[in-house]
Formats: C-alpha cells, structure tokens, sequence
C-alpha cells in the first residue's frame, strides 16, 4: 500500500509525521460507500500540517498509512 506506516506511541496517540508531536487532530473526513477505505485530513496542533491518512478495512485487517502529497 503506498504511503508511509504512522507512528503511534506507547500511549496509542497517532503522532504528527513531520514534528512527532502527538497533538493531531481530525478535520475533515471523506467516505466513499462504494469503497473500503476512508481518507482523513489530520492537522497538528503544534506545527499546524495538514495531512492525508488513509485507513483501509479489508479481509478482517485494518491497515492506516500518511498518503503522500
């Protein structure tokens, strides 16, 4: 799956991939029913990054990855 593998910290918080905090907040949300997976726009609350995470639920797994730009 393209993309990068995020990093979730002992404390199970998703962590910004470009400052590491862990203050990331979903703010946006787009759904297709016809399709497995939904994208999300997280922003950071410390360096104020938007990104594409993707979370995609196939054969009883769950897999999320940062999208690239």
């Amino acid at each position: 799956m393209p993309g990068t593998t995020p990093v979730i910290d002992e404390q199970a918080r998703l962590r910004c991939p470009r400052c590491n905090a862990p203050s990331v907040t979903v703010t946006a949300t787009d759904t297709d029913p016809n399709v497995a997976w939904t994208n999300h726009a997280v922003t950071c609350q410390s360096c104020h990054t938007t990104t594409q995470l993707a979370v995609v639920s196939a054969f009883g797994q769950v897999v999320i990855r940062w999208l690239s730009e």
